[in-house]
């Protein structure tokens, strides 16, 4: 991502990657989102939406998330507030970009929505103090941590309820030297509206969830940090259309729910039921 700063992107310009539509190849191209909708290429060309297919905007070496950190999503699950973020991580294969379809899994009876704001890493993080963390982050985006409530709650981590195949929803833009302070997050289901919060209503900042993190670990150039869902998460169906809207971000991350078009996990697993 940097190697576009700074001569072709500046603070508050909209970040993406695309492939147009016909390409042999195809190619994949960089560029910015423009007001008026048009896509504007590194190369100078531009292109209306409906001619490309969209890509994740940052392709992650990993994908850090934080749970419970919002106080009304901490009581809707029934659980206590945290003393300290409460991490895991989502397999950098569960990206998915605006527009794709997300599969069902059939090995579950419940999958959930979670909008929320995620970080984007610019430069290395390692062992760095809060009032540090703004110089390492590239821009902020929409994030859907789409997850497999009934497997959360069988498992004793997350890692398998998060990390099916496009159970992480990003983009379509990144907002280029962003910062989420105070920022609107909403979710939508099929156009009504289930999750309308700010981040102001987090348990812990964003400067000091990569601060926490890149003590643990270091944050690496095109990581993402999920931030951490609001009150009103709720389960999706086959046929849904879930959206995730961050204020200032360009336009919302829309993600449609398909059929598994593979057999259940009974099936080759004996002993194995959603």
């Amino acid at each position: 991502m940097n190697r576009l700063l700074p001569d072709t992107l500046s603070p508050g310009d909209l970040f993406v990657r695309y492939l147009l539509r016909g390409d042999r190849g195809p190619e994949e191209r960089a560029g910015q989102l423009l007001p008026d909708g048009v896509l504007l290429s590194e190369d100078g060309t531009r292109h209306r939406a409906e001619e490309v297919s969209w890509l994740p905007p940052v392709r992650p070496g990993k994908i850090v998330a934080v749970g419970l950190n919002d106080r009304g999503h901490a009581l809707e699950m029934g659980k206590p507030l945290p003393a300290e973020p409460l991490l895991f991580l989502k397999a950098p294969s569960a990206l998915a970009a605006h527009g794709e379809s997300v599969v069902y899994p059939a090995v579950s009876a419940r999958v959930d929505f979670e909008g929320e704001i995620a970080l984007v890493i610019g430069e290395r993080a390692d062992h760095v103090s809060p009032s540090e963390s703004g110089r390492h982050l590239f821009g902020i985006c929409a994030a859907n941590d789409i997850t497999a409530r009934d497997l959360q709650n069988r498992d004793v981590q997350y890692t398998r309820a998060k990390s099916f195949p496009g159970f992480c929803p990003v983009g379509p833009a990144i907002l280029v030297g962003g910062r989420p302070d105070g920022r609107r997050v909403r979710t939508w289901l099929n156009g009504i509206l289930k999750q309308d919060a700010r981040e102001t209503d987090q348990i812990f900042h964003w400067e000091s969830l990569i601060s926490y993190i890149s003590h643990m670990m270091p944050l690496e150039t095109g990581d993402l940090v999920l931030t951490g869902t609001y009150r009103g998460i709720g389960p999706m169906a086959v046929g849904d259309t879930v959206t995730v809207e961050v204020e200032g971000c360009g336009p919302p991350l829309e993600s449609r729910i398909i059929a598994d078009p593979h057999p259940a996990l009974s099936t080759v697993w004996p002993g194995q039921t959603p």
